[in-house]
């Protein structure tokens, strides 16, 4: 960190300290959003551009909230035991949460920066970077400690922490893991499932010797069981035949919950965090409407959210997105799509449609591959990106680094280029519009509220586009000159371009119309010549098009 940001850092901290002792803090803390009323876990829900539900993205296990007391006493202690011995000892604000402002101030790390109330403020509020966020958390965790009191924040964290195998909070973990409520978990049971806080994967990612296979796992858990010793929870006993106990003992085997180990393979163990969480961390979604081909564009939609919020997040905390799904443009695409993969010869593997409006939103994005029934278009093809020839003509590396690189050209090179079907639409929105780069997105709001309208009725400026201009008007006006001329069936204008990749067969097709960018591709197999895949492709084009031919 350079030093004039250190020593901005430092003096952040030194007047908040001050502040925080002089009293004038308490309008900082009133000015702190609330936490929630009570610990809930609750799925997010996406909604359309006019306000219709299309998807909920929420856990993989049922949830439920308990109050301590409906908890094993051994839980209650081990979570406590893995996270802060001496939580419940102290009052809701004590003379330690000042002396943090100070250790920061020098940069000294805190041994409790990672407790419970920590963790429980950083799991329910927006993640901030920087010195603010951390002078943000500090105020939070004094307001949270006026407000309630040590056991009700821990039950609150119980109830919302990740325990692996997409299980929120203590309920659904010894669910999970064991089949049972929490309330009847044994001593060994608890310390394995309070060793789950940070590395959630336990069982299910065993990558120790032959031997002794669970071996990290028992550690954890052994640590947890020691702790609990060192500090009066357990007697020397208890100690022992915890200790003594397999790690799977009683274990349920995750095949049977169709969950298991991290999303891209089994975690590494020469990393220090283990890899990732398990793929069911991510939760589990639910399409609200049928046969509307919606996998691809909630994929994205899921992508952007993470990125904006976290998973858990995500998951849990009851959003309500607002995204720039046109539904019924997207039934139309999905019609369009079917009739082509139905008519088309053996050769034709998938189709890929993706349509922008002008302000860069994705009003439509769908994916199929011709194994697919009609009803099954929900099943997301997994067409990746494939090259596309010459499809943007002499000039595509220009415009394609500036869409695909930030505008790094030497990244290009002459690899040959490639893309999915929403990257190509954002490369010719570049050239339809002159030289101006819009930000394709799906998520245009999140909030804790149902939207109250629908996208017509928005203000202006409500989600202004985010514009770069691509200093490259040379090419622009080149790829705009090698564009063809054609009407749609409704009698509206369009210009558009066909592209078929050599190396893999795949044709395209991309263009506009006055309020509208798409690209389509037809994915194929040896031998093609069996069909024209550059006129089906545009036929797909202009059948895509056509339906949405109305102002956004």
């Amino acid at each position: 960190m350079p030093a004039r940001q250190r020593w901005a850092r430092r003096l952040l901290w030194l007047v908040l300290a001050l502040a925080i002792a002089a009293g004038t803090g308490s309008r900082l803390l009133d000015s702190l959003p609330s936490p929630p009323q009570h610990a809930s876990v609750a799925p997010s829900v996406l909604y359309d551009r006019y306000g219709t539900p299309i998807a909920e993205i929420g856990p993989s296990v049922p949830h439920a909230s308990l109050g301590l007391e409906d908890m094993a006493p051994a839980l209650v202690d081990a979570l406590v035991a893995v996270l802060d011995p001496s939580f419940l000892e102290r009052d809701g604000v004590d003379a330690g949460a000042y002396a943090v402002a100070l250790r920061q101030l020098w940069g000294e790390p805190d041994p409790a920066r990672n407790g419970i109330m920590r963790r429980y403020l950083e799991t329910v509020h927006d993640p901030h970077d920087g010195a603010a966020s951390e002078a943000r958390l500090l105020l939070a965790e004094l307001r949270l400690g006026r407000q309630l009191s040590r056991p009700e924040i821990l039950e609150r964290y119980a109830n919302i922490v990740y325990l692996g195998r997409g299980a929120y909070g203590v309920h659904a973990a010894a669910n999970a893991w064991y089949g049972i409520p929490a309330s009847d978990l044994t001593v060994t049971q608890a310390a394995y499932i309070a060793s789950l806080v940070d590395a959630p994967w336990g069982v299910d990612a065993a990558s120790g010797p032959a031997d002794d296979r669970y071996r990290s796992t028992r550690q954890d858990r052994d640590r947890v069981l020691v702790t609990m010793y060192q500090h009066g929870m357990l007697t020397s006993d208890e100690l022992a035949t915890g200790r003594s106990q397999p790690v799977p003992a009683g274990v349920r085997p995750a095949a049977a919950l169709g969950v298991g180990a991290a999303g891209s393979g089994t975690p590494d163990p020469g990393t220090p965090d283990h890899g990732t969480l398990d793929a069911a961390a991510g939760g589990f979604v639910r399409m609200l409407i049928a046969e509307a081909g919606l996998t691809a564009a909630v994929g994205q939609a899921y992508v952007e959210l993470v990125e904006r919020y976290g998973i858990h997040r995500v998951v849990t905390g009851g959003l309500h997105v607002t995204t720039s799904v046109d539904v019924p443009a997207q039934r139309a695409a999905v019609r369009a799509v079917r009739t082509q993969l139905d008519s088309a010869a053996s050769s034709v593997v998938g189709a890929e449609v993706a349509v922008l409006d002008r302000s860069g939103d994705v009003r439509v994005l769908v994916s199929a591959d011709s194994a697919s029934t009609a009803g099954d278009v929900d099943v997301e093809a997994g067409l990746r990106p494939r090259p596309f020839g010459d499809l943007l003509g002499p000039a595509a590396d220009v415009v394609w680094a500036w869409i695909v690189d930030g505008g790094n050209e030497a990244t290009v090179g002459t690899v040959p280029l490639a893309g999915d079907a929403s990257q190509v639409a954002a490369a010719f929105s570049v050239i339809a519009t002159g030289g101006e780069r819009r930000t394709s997105r799906i998520v245009l709001e999140a909030s804790d509220t149902p939207p109250s309208r629908s996208l017509p009725d928005r203000d202006a400026d409500r989600w202004p586009m985010e514009r770069t201009l691509v200093p490259a008007a040379a090419s622009i006006t080149e790829l705009r000159a090698g564009m063809d001329s054609l009407t749609l069936p409704s009698g509206v204008p369009a210009l558009g371009r066909a592209g078929v990749s050599t190396g893999t067969g795949d044709a395209w097709f991309a263009g506009w119309t006055t309020h509208y960018i798409a690209a389509v591709r037809i994915a194929s197999k040896p031998p093609t010549a069996e069909i024209d895949l550059a006129t089906a492709t545009g036929e797909l084009f202009a059948a895509v098009l056509d339906p949405l031919q109305h102002p956004p």
